[in-house]
């Protein structure tokens, strides 16, 4: 039996809440959920019910009753307490549920079978292949200060901490701790890669101006050279590129780089090869595809090739005519020595003409046709 002047009522603690039990605000017990009978002796009893989440209790509240209070806390809960330097994977009951970051503490009900599993991420800042099936399993918002990247099988990836090179990444998937340390990984694709230039003005050693269009064929043989020696990589290719055409082409005159469009490749393929090699680039070729040249010279030009060809068309329909006339003298000094071969030509010019008469009339017969109508011997 209660002692006289004492009350006794009951308490209700719900699903998602626990209660705090505090003596002259002091925290003296932790309230389960269900019904709890609790004497009332003096009015220095007071009752808190804080919301908590599936597993325990976080945030500030978590802080503020650790600080406060840390026997009771520790009788009731499970304290995972990270430094400044850690995170931590959490498991309840063998199924990972938290990933907890650095500074951060939280109160778990002690009736779980809670497992840490605890990671200095200054010291450790990959991520290590058990943890990645973790990370994966994290919605992407809640992972700010976690990076993954990925590198592909013709890919080198290069990895930066603090701004400095540390060390070479193979094939595969790499995560990152990026809380305490700047994490940065440059990708180099090993493969052949194409650089195009379009329409690049030249002006050629007699001042004309002329538009090419180019190609290179490179790649990239030593990442570490291309990375540390030049800010863009690829604008600086494309320049040296520009500058090797403009060099060589420029000092040749039109008729030559016309002349030597198809061997213009290798002569300047030469002057940028050494050049390039220097910060881990092989080319591979250069190829100049097109040579365009202004209106007005092109119209010019087409003249001249016209008249060239009309010239070319005029000496063989010349030869021809030669061929033919000398074919001709020929036939005839063989018919002037042979009677019967001359009397063959009557009859196929003969024929001939039959063939284009609709009526033919004889008269004198056929002794009159056969020697009278075609005759090539003289008179």
């Amino acid at each position: 039996m209660p002692a006289k002047g004492n009350t006794m009522f009951k308490l209700h603690i719900y699903e998602n809440e626990k209660g705090l039990v505090y003596k002259d605000e002091k925290l003296v017990d932790v309230l389960d959920v269900g019904v709890h009978k609790v004497y009332r002796l003096f009015q220095n009893y007071r009752l808190e019910r804080i919301a908590t989440g599936r597993h325990g209790i976080e945030g500030e509240k978590a802080r503020t009753l650790y600080t406060l209070f840390p026997e009771v806390v520790e009788k009731h809960f499970t304290v995972v307490d990270l430094a400044d330097t850690q995170r931590s994977y959490v498991s309840i009951n063998g199924k990972f549920t938290d990933f907890l970051r650095p500074g951060e503490l939280k109160l778990y009900f002690k009736a779980l079978k809670v497992d840490v599993e605890r990671v200095d991420i200054q010291k450790a800042y990959q991520v290590t292949t058990d943890h990645m099936r973790y990370i994966d399993m994290i919605p992407l918002v809640a992972l700010e200060d976690v990076k993954k990247y990925t590198v592909a099988t013709y890919e080198e990836g290069y990895l930066y901490l603090n701004d400095r090179f540390d060390r070479t990444l193979t094939e595969g998937r790499h995560y990152f701790y990026t809380s305490l340390n700047t994490i940065t990984l440059w990708k180099i694709d090993k493969r052949v890669q194409t650089l195009e230039i379009t329409g690049q003005e030249i002006l050629s050693a007699d001042k004309v101006t002329l538009r090419c269009n180019l190609t290179m064929h490179y790649m990239i043989t030593d990442g570490m050279a291309y990375l540390n020696h030049i800010d863009d990589p690829q604008a600086y290719l494309y320049k040296q590129l520009q500058f090797a055409a403009r060099a060589h082409l420029g000092a040749l005159y039109l008729d030559e780089i016309l002349e030597k469009q198809h061997t213009l490749n290798k002569e300047v393929l030469s002057n940028l090869h050494d050049h390039c090699r220097q910060f881990g680039v092989e080319i591979e070729s250069v190829h100049i595809k097109d040579i365009i040249l202004p209106g007005e010279m092109r119209e010019i030009f087409n003249q001249v090739i016209e008249a060239t060809k009309r010239a070319e068309a005029n000496n063989i329909k010349r030869r021809e005519e030669t061929a033919a006339t000398r074919s001709l003298l020929n036939t005839a000094k063989l018919m002037k020595d042979n009677p019967t071969l001359a009397r063959l030509k009557e009859l196929e010019s003969l024929e001939k003409i039959t063939q284009t008469v609709g009526t033919l009339n004889v008269y004198g017969g056929l002794d009159h046709i056969m020697h009278g109508l075609i005759d090539l011997k003289d008179r």
